[in-house]
């Protein structure tokens, strides 16, 4: 499957990242400027994502005016950010003060609203080696994810029969940061589940809907579900679902079986396990030393839960909800 490998220069920012934001937690502040001073050429994809960090961790260590140049020369080089990220980063509270910051924020902004346009042709649609397929499960990628990443995660369900059909997000907070918005801007990311499902749905007539999700993805996997008639989701796994109980809607009594998967050493652990709580009848796997992750042996327990439930019919599958 060629969605089963990720780009060496992915790796290597993801690496970066991870790195940096250790320094970060860490304090080592210098040792994070320090990898982001001179990035490697194969990550000047990523020039606007790796000036937000390092701006960050320059404000952050009390150098405003560095900050502020920072931004700049990533913005002189066709860089751009989401305002509100810009006007709501503590660590870039000093810089928000200096003359240079009110135009560069202006010309941000408009290169954002530019780049946040998008249309249904970059989903990815994977149908299963094995046909007919067992169902569809729509797939959400997480935070800093596209949808080939969402296709890499559920590799499983592919394995166990399942079509894929992975959903990207428009909403992106930088050229190369991609999620799904919440708050005041949640309702856009029901509607591009909505747009892409209709765009499918003459492929995918007569497949048993199921939704999946990791991280951003999972709170709007949730969402989604919470928000359709009975009958129109078979079943949702959200793993390690980046949402607060306030977040979702006061209807807790969920229209299709639903699995909750998160890590032990996940920060998000207490949320999920609070989320678990108010989701009637949802089913709860913490996975024992997984972090912030697809942990696959879990994603596919679920998965064969739902193949044994559609194999045995409509009265097994009917009572495998919670």
């Amino acid at each position: 499957m060629i969605y089963e490998d990720v780009p060496a220069a992915l790796l290597a920012y993801r690496s970066v990242n991870e790195e940096v934001f250790r320094c970060y937690e860490q304090g080592r502040l210098e040792d994070g400027i320090r990898l982001l001073t001179a990035p490697r050429p194969e990550l000047l994809p990523w020039r606007a994502e790796l000036a937000y960090l390092l701006a960050c961790l320059q404000g952050a260590a009390g150098r405003p005016g560095e900050a502020l140049g920072t931004l700049r020369a990533a913005l002189a080089e066709g860089g751009w950010w989401d305002p509100a990220v810009l006007e709501g980063e503590e660590d870039l509270a000093e810089a928000h003060g200096l003359p240079g910051f009110p135009p560069l924020l202006e010309e941000s902004a408009r290169r954002w609203e530019d780049g946040r346009r998008t249309t249904r042709e970059h989903d990815l649609l994977v149908r299963p080696s094995v046909l007919p397929a067992r169902g569809v499960l729509l797939a959400l990628h997480g935070a800093e994810e596209s949808e080939r990443d969402a296709v890499r995660a559920w590799q499983p369900a592919l394995r166990a029969g399942f079509a894929v059909l992975a959903v990207r997000s428009s909403w992106r907070t930088s050229p190369r940061y991609r999620t799904w918005p919440r708050g005041a801007h949640a309702s856009q990311a029901l509607d591009e589940v909505d747009a892409a499902v209709a765009a499918h749905a003459a492929e995918t007539e007569g497949l048993p809907l199921y939704l999946a999700g990791f991280s951003a993805g999972g709170r709007v996997a949730l969402r989604w579900a919470l928000s359709r008639e009975p009958g129109t989701v078979a079943g949702v796994v959200a793993v390690a679902p980046a949402v607060s109980v306030e977040e979702l809607p006061e209807i807790w009594d969920v229209p299709a079986p639903v699995h909750l998967v998160v890590g032990t050493d996940d920060d998000l652990l207490d949320d999920v396990r609070a989320l678990a709580g108010h989701l009637q009848g949802c089913r709860l796997d913490e996975v024992e030393g997984a972090g912030h992750e697809v942990p696959a042996e879990a994603v596919r327990r679920v998965l064969d839960g739902w193949t044994d439930a559609t194999a045995a019919g409509p009265e097994r599958a009917a009572a495998a909800r919670p």
